[in-house]
C-alpha cells in the first residue's frame, strides 16, 4: 500500500512540474523563437510606426509596425468574436482591429506583439486557425508571434485582451 501511495505522490509531483517547465520554456531570449523575429523586433522597438485607430481600413500592411489605438473590451464590437476567452469585460483590458484590402501574395504571414494578448486573423468572415505560434518572456520588443496561412483578398487582424489602450504590432510574410 505504501508503494502505491509513493507512486501516486511521485506521479502527482511530476504532473505539477509540467506547467512549471512549460512556463520556463518561454525564456531563452530573442534568438530562441521558433522562427526569426529580427525584423519584427526592429519594427516594434522603432519610434517609426503607422498610427491607426481601431476599425481602420487600409490597402496593405506597411513595412513597419502599426500603432493601433484600442477600445475597452466592453465597448468594442469585433467583426468576428475573438476566439479566446475574454479575460475581463470590465474595461481594464482593450482590443481593436484593422482591415487590409490585401496582405499581398497568399502565404504564411506572422503577426507579432510586444506584450501578451490575443491575435485573430479573419478572412471571409471566419477566424483562420493559426498555423504556429511562439512566445518568449525575455525578448525586448517581441513577446508573441503567431503564423497564419492567409489567402487572397481582405484580411482583418483582431487584437484583444491587451492591458493598455494602445499596442504596436507587426504583420509580414513569414520567411
Amino acid at each position: 500500500m505504501k508503494i502505491v501511495n509513493a507512486w501516486h505522490m511521485a506521479a502527482c509531483a511530476a504532473a505539477l512540474a509540467l506547467p512549471l517547465s512549460a512556463h520556463a520554456a518561454e525564456t531563452g531570449g530573442c534568438e530562441s523563437f521558433a522562427w526569426s523575429v529580427t525584423t519584427e523586433r526592429q519594427w516594434l522597438t522603432s519610434a517609426d510606426s503607422e498610427t491607426l485607430a481601431s476599425g481602420a481600413k487600409v490597402s496593405a500592411p506597411p513595412d513597419k509596425a502599426i500603432s493601433l489605438s484600442l477600445l475597452p473590451m466592453d465597448k468594442i464590437s469585433f467583426p468576428v468574436a475573438p476566439t479566446s476567452r475574454r479575460k475581463n469585460d470590465s474595461g481594464d483590458h482593450y482590443g481593436g482591429f484593422v482591415t487590409f484590402d490585401s496582405v499581398g501574395d497568399p502565404g504564411i504571414y506572422q503577426v507579432s506583439l510586444p506584450m501578451a494578448g490575443w491575435v485573430d486573423v479573419i478572412q471571409d468572415g471566419t477566424a483562420i486557425k493559426s498555423a504556429a505560434h511562439s512566445g518568449k518572456m525575455d525578448c525586448n520588443g517581441v513577446r508573441k508571434t503567431v503564423r497564419f496561412a492567409i489567402g487572397p483578398g481582405p484580411v482583418t487582424v483582431e487584437i484583444s485582451n491587451i492591458p493598455k489602450d494602445s499596442i504596436k504590432f507587426a504583420i509580414r510574410r513569414g520567411e
